[in-house]
């Protein structure tokens, strides 16, 4: 026999055994685990339909289905045979088709799932859950229909099945619902503001229009329904690549980029306050410039002319990406409106003709709109080489709003913002921007001494971060990753908007309309009871009226003496946020377990540089951290400040019962559905519940009393007779951050 001719007997050896290996793939797979393999296809294609509505294409809700779930059916068709015929050949005693199906699914979700950046424990995890569940919905299928047993057995079998799942999620539990504690309480003394309700509509009658390229592909109210034409715009020195799918779907590059306004005018002959909304990162597809219309009808029958501008071309997509410096075109884009409008209001032709103050103009931005909108109003640390900004020197921007904004680092800088007002909304619900970025800003805001404009923050208890938004529906994440999402604890989005508007609006009105008795409110968000929706608000206040005695980040500048009583542990530390980045601050660490006292000794020479109205407010700022002691310590109620102050007279002080001061209760955060998730979900970006958050407490000293009289009578006093400062802190244990202890002052009331 040649050697030709065994090779050949090897040859046809080989191929039979492959011949057979593949002819007997399907040997185990009975008709009763083919069904149940199509309970994983149908599972797998749920998944993958799922997956489409999160990525969309542009086309619509229902092709963007069918074109998942037709990818899914070829996709299926090769894999499963596949893996089939490789269990085949390793000679698995297995139903193969179906084992197929079921590595396929569990393969499948966690490609979904680790593309979406859930984490990869994360994703792994909950692919064997899901594929568990395919696989006993495929288990349910074939057994009733399963014709060799009885039609009793099969639906004891298939109630069986059905609830092994049902007693895993009652074994689990979604489980940690955390208690929010209400800010407005029965019998509070903060007095409701005898005022109008921001929220409600002004006395402005308006009208809505647009400006637009008239170009715009997918919306009519830019395109052959636009009412004025604007200018396009070359972004080209800040986009070094605008991929072919990008202009493909827009209709143009980097070098025409539109400028695309929805415009709410008062009626009336102005110049009215100007007014820009700037929304953040969500799919390009799914566009996002009409979320806004709720403030934008608001503020123009309050006397603001609003333009929410489209930035939806610089937004994330599936399929193209998002452009490098995203951040920094938002800022641009952002200007380039403003100098277009200022275009428009030289031009006798337009709507905008002599009715916009260009000198009282706010600017308020949403998620990377938040972070845009401070670039814009710093622009020269980012923008100051740049001809095309030319004008923008002009601008008088006034005021700033960040709702739920991001804080990146750009350029290794970050926006300071100098005699700018500033109010920040962020909610503890905030599954996307999940650490109270504008706290961050808002220590980087300064005044000029004795100016009276503010900053504010408010954080929100049960908000989140999508639902400032009308467009971007009640999840913070896209499908599939929203669905694991626990929404049980936020509140509805007509709640959150609705807290937006009484904000937004008493905001502006006091910055830009000169109606100071809107300030109170943020002072004391306790006066807006009657305005705002009942959920836990933690708020910090500042003015260029306030005059620190004890700032920790510099407390050396001041001439003090401070003692401490009764603290187990006390030192400065850097304020770090849920992510424990610092923000740009010191405070005080105090711990105790039954009682503490905090006491400052004010100099002479620091009191006569006091301003010498009585109608001052003492002023600190407490971040409750109950969450840093141990279970066995959590005191069963919140700890209280007792307040004690010491007059040059010597005369001692103090706040009545009460009025004492608690320490508001750290807001808990329990993102996925079932909170053993939290720590591996997103990389573990929601293992921290609970973030650091200030309250800032004003008491007027008019409130004080004197100690051991029996009279009870108001002092005349004023901070230049004050030489001692005592914060009791009682009913330990208890932990806290302490910062900002000084002197207040409202400012004028007109």
């Amino acid at each position: 026999m040649t050697e030709l001719s065994i090779n050949e007997q090897k040859t046809s050896r080989v191929r039979s055994w492959v011949k057979d290996r593949i002819l007997q793939t399907l040997d185990y797979d009975t008709g009763f685990w083919l069904k149940a393999a199509m309970g994983l296809w149908l599972a797998a294609g749920i998944a993958v339909m799922i997956t489409g509505l999160g990525n969309p294409t542009g086309l619509g809700t229902i092709p963007d289905i069918l074109i998942f779930f037709f990818a899914h059916q070829i996709v299926f068709g090769l894999a499963v045979p596949l893996l089939a015929v490789t269990a085949s050949f390793l000679q698995l005693p297995v139903p193969r088709l179906f084992t197929g199906s079921l590595l396929y699914t569990e393969g499948l979700v966690f490609f979904i799932l680790e593309g979406d950046n859930l984490g990869t424990w994360f994703s792994l995890v909950t692919a064997m859950v899901y594929t568990a569940a395919g696989l006993i919905l495929g288990l349910i299928l074939a057994t009733l229909t399963h014709h060799q047993l009885n039609a009793a057995t099969r639906v004891k079998i298939s109630l069986l099945l059905l609830g092994l799942p049902l007693l895993s999620f009652t074994l689990i539990g979604s489980d940690n619902e955390y208690e929010v504690q209400p800010t407005f309480a029965e019998g509070d003394p903060a007095e409701p503001l005898q005022i109008e309700d921001p929220a409600e509509p002004g006395k402005y009658r308006f009208h809505y229009f647009t400006y637009g390229s008239g170009r715009d592909r997918h919306r009519d109210e830019f395109a052959s329904g636009v009412d004025l034409l604007s200018d396009t715009v070359d972004a080209s020195a800040y986009i070094e690549n605008w991929p072919w799918l990008r202009e493909w779907f827009w209709g143009f590059d980097e070098k025409e980029l539109p400028l695309n306004g929805r415009v709410w005018m008062p009626e009336g002959e102005g110049p009215f306050p100007l007014v820009i909304l700037v929304h953040g990162n969500h799919s390009m597809e799914d566009f996002s410039d009409n979320g806004y219309g709720y403030l934008g009808e608001l503020l123009a029958s309050h006397g603001f002319i609003t333009v929410s501008v489209d930035q939806n071309f610089f937004n994330y997509s599936s399929w193209s990406g998002i452009p490098k410096e995203d951040m920094k075109l938002r800022a641009w884009g952002l200007m380039h409106h403003l100098l277009q409008i200022q275009r428009f209001q030289e031009d006798p032709q337009t709507p905008f003709y002599q009715k916009v103050d260009l000198q009282n103009i706010a600017l308020i931005g949403h998620s990377r709109g938040g972070q845009a909108v401070a670039m814009a109003a710093d622009y020269t640390r980012w923008f100051d080489q740049d001809d095309s900004l030319e004008g923008m020197e002009n601008m008088g921007i006034q005021a700033v709003v960040g709702l739920a904004p991001t804080d990146k680092r750009i350029d290794e800088k970050k926006a300071s913002l100098n005699n700018i007002y500033y109010l920040v909304l962020h909610g503890a619900r905030d599954a996307d921007v999940n650490s109270f970025y504008g706290d961050h800003q808002f220590n980087r805001t300064y005044f000029d001494e004795d100016s009276e404009r503010f900053k504010s923050a408010i954080y929100i208890a049960e908000a989140n971060h999508s639902q400032f938004n009308t467009d971007w529906g009640t999840m913070d994440m896209s499908l599939p990753g929203g669905i694991f999402l626990n929404q049980r604890d936020t509140m509805e989005g007509s709640s959150q908007r609705q807290i937006a508007r009484v904000f937004v609006t008493a905001f502006l009105e006091a910055a830009l309309q000169g109606k100071k008795e809107y300030i109170d409110l943020f002072r004391d968000v306790r006066h807006g009871k009657e305005w705002l929706p009942n959920t836990q608000y933690v708020s910090r206040f500042q003015n260029g009226l306030y005059r620190p005695l004890a700032d920790f980040d510099r407390l050396q500048d001041f001439d003090i003496t401070v003692k401490t009583e009764g603290f187990t542990d006390w030192e400065i530390k850097e304020v770090k946020d849920r992510l424990k980045n610092n923000k740009g601050s010191e405070a005080a660490m105090l711990e105790w377990d039954d009682q503490g006292s905090y006491t400052a000794y004010v100099s002479e020479s620091y009191r006569q540089d006091l301003r010498t109205e009585s109608d001052a407010y003492l002023t600190f700022s407490v971040a409750n951290l109950d969450m840093d002691l141990t279970d066995s310590d959590v005191p069963q109620e919140n700890p209280q400040v007792e307040i004690e102050i010491e007059t040059v007279a010597g005369e001692t002080l103090h706040l009545p019962q009460d009025q004492m001061v608690p320490v508001v209760s750290p807001i808990q955060t329990q993102y996925a559905k079932i909170s053993i998730l939290d720590p591996i979900m997103k990389e573990g970006k929601y293992k921290e519940a609970v973030e650091p958050v200030f309250q800032t407490y004003a008491v007027p000293l008019d409130a004080f009393e004197e100690v051991d009289t029996e009279e009870d009578e108001s002092k005349e006093l004023d901070p230049q007779s004050i030489t001692r400062i005592t914060l009791h802190f009682t009913s330990g244990p208890g932990k806290v951050l302490l910062d900002d202890i000084g002197w207040l002052w409202p400012g004028s009331k007109s």
